[in-house]
């Protein structure tokens, strides 16, 4: 009877060491991930012989997993290097207003798994060292895993770069360690995006646009755009009947700025872009002489990283306009740019848009509509032609404004509210051209390329590269197209048939 309740509390106690493991399994239970769970319980069973390293690893894994948690809910997998890409932008009004906006399911649960793991570490605690001195070949347990950790960091020192890649792509799989690898990936992006863009040799085009606005949005869906078939509320009113506007629903390419914003501003992934050395189209127009004026109303907080880096490095002028207040803050800024006597300018307005919280993204007179998301979109709308008629007016020769969001948000009924997430209407975004009937003269095969068929929104940097001068470059053999593309390896068409909530 004795050493039958010895086995049991054994089992007890392996169990709750386990339980440490199971956020492994919130973006889905398969054999697969259940594996990686004990995988992972087996390599780090060391830390159980130490009063302070099993405090230590307890306390990592409960923050490991409340993380999870959230990040989870939002993008449907465990926290990666674009989280700490996020995260380090992130400066404290935007962490204010995403603190007001958690779900109450994921913060119920989080604070249920912070209970667990208090409890969990006081069981293994008072019961570690009975358990453990009850038998010589649990005495000596931990010999296998730290065997298999020592033969990891030997293969891991000694490899090649293919090798290495091999260990980190399967290590990534055993729990926390993804958090590990997350923070290696963002410090060498982070220290790669000092690199100097590849020009081209050759000169630009002699056809090219005088006047070049470029308009990044934020968090902005086409399912809410009157223009693209919304029909509840008149968002794009505005819009309607401008002269030269063409309007499209392109697909981003991520749910958040770090996955989604790099393809708008050089065609490719941020990975991509690093690794070829990709110019932006604000680099390309800076080599083709256009004078550049950048204006950014993000909240960013500046450390440096790869957007805010690629922003700068060829703006003759760059401007922090307003800390994520009201866009039409960039009014003015673009008022004095178009004033500027330079023969060729490309002015980028970067807008906070329809982020989180939406009911704070436009001013009191727009809330004519119940639903806030929608009087966002409204007053993105507005300004759109404001700008529009203020470049309209301020040249005769050809003027080319161009707009698009880095990617949408979640909305109901696959959330309560409007906030990142993984859903199809965070994929789903608008694209918008206006030109003067000079742009449409001079460069009329811009706009008949506008889209017919599937994009991506690296339509944006195509045309704005098409704009300075440089199409010819969209025309190399490795230039990645934002024609056709896929998505997880999803074709649009095979993820429109997934659910749209969850995109699985």
């Amino acid at each position: 009877m004795k050493k039958a309740n010895s086995w049991l509390a054994f089992l007890l106690f392996l169990a709750a060491w386990v339980l440490l493991f199971s956020p492994r399994l919130l973006p889905g239970i398969t054999w697969k991930t259940l594996a990686w769970v004990f995988i992972s319980a087996f390599l780090f069973w060391p830390l159980v012989f130490s009063r302070w390293s099993l405090r230590a690893g307890v306390l990592i894994f409960a923050l490991a997993g409340v993380l999870d948690i959230f990040y989870v809910h939002y993008f449907g997998t465990l926290a990666d290097e674009f989280f700490l890409a996020t995260a380090l932008r992130t400066n404290a009004a935007e962490t204010g207003d995403f603190l007001k906006t958690l779900p109450t399911s994921s913060v119920l649960l989080a604070l249920s798994w912070l209970a667990a793991c208090t409890y969990i570490g006081w069981l293994l605690g008072k019961n570690r060292r009975s358990v453990l001195r009850r038998r010589v070949l649990l005495r000596w347990s931990w010999l296998a895993p730290t065997a298999a950790w020592v033969l990891l960091v030997a293969l891991y020192a000694t490899g090649d770069v293919v090798r290495r890649f091999e260990i980190q792509d399967k290590t990534v799989n055993v729990y926390p360690l993804h958090l590990a690898w997350a923070v290696l990936k963002q410090h060498s992006i982070t220290d790669a995006v000092l690199y100097a863009p590849i020009l081209p040799e050759a000169a630009p085009q002699p056809e090219k646009m005088h006047t070049v606005v470029v308009v990044l949005g934020e968090s902005a869906s086409a399912r809410r755009w009157s223009l693209l078939g919304y029909r509840a509320n008149l968002t794009n009113q505005a819009l309607d009947h401008v002269s030269g506007v063409k309007v499209a629903q392109v697909w981003a390419r991520g749910f958040m700025t770090a996955t989604a914003l790099p393809f708008v501003l050089t065609g490719r992934s941020v990975e991509d872009s690093i690794n070829s050395q990709s110019p932006s189209f604000l680099d390309l127009a800076r080599r083709a002489g256009y004078k550049v004026f950048v204006y950014n109303n993000s909240r960013a907080s500046g450390n440096g990283d790869f957007f805010d880096r690629v922003l700068r490095r060829s703006s003759d002028v760059y401007q922090k306009v307003g800390n994520g207040a009201l866009d039409g803050d960039l009014t003015a800024p673009l008022q004095h740019a178009l004033a500027d006597p330079a023969a060729l300018k490309l002015i980028v307005l970067h807008t906070f848009g329809s982020h989180e919280i939406v009911s704070d993204r436009y001013p009191v007179e727009y809330a004519k509509f119940a639903d806030p998301y929608d009087n966002s979109i409204a007053y993105t709308s507005a300004l759109l032609r404001q700008w529009i008629s203020m470049l309209d007016a301020s040249t005769d020769q050809s003027a080319l404004l161009l707009y698009t969001s880095d990617h949408g948000l979640s909305m109901p009924p696959c959330s309560t509210g409007y906030a990142h997430g993984r859903s199809l209407s965070s994929l789903e975004v608008p694209f918008l051209a206006w030109g003067n009937p000079a742009a449409y003269g001079q460069m009329p095969a811009l706009f008949a390329s506008m889209p017919g068929g599937e994009h991506s929104n690296a339509l944006l940097a195509e045309s704005a590269i098409r704009a300075v001068g440089y199409g010819i470059l969209l025309q190399q053999p490795d230039w990645p197209s934002s024609v056709d593309p896929s998505f997880e390896g999803h074709s649009w068409a095979a993820l429109r048939k997934l659910n749209a909530c969850t995109l699985r």
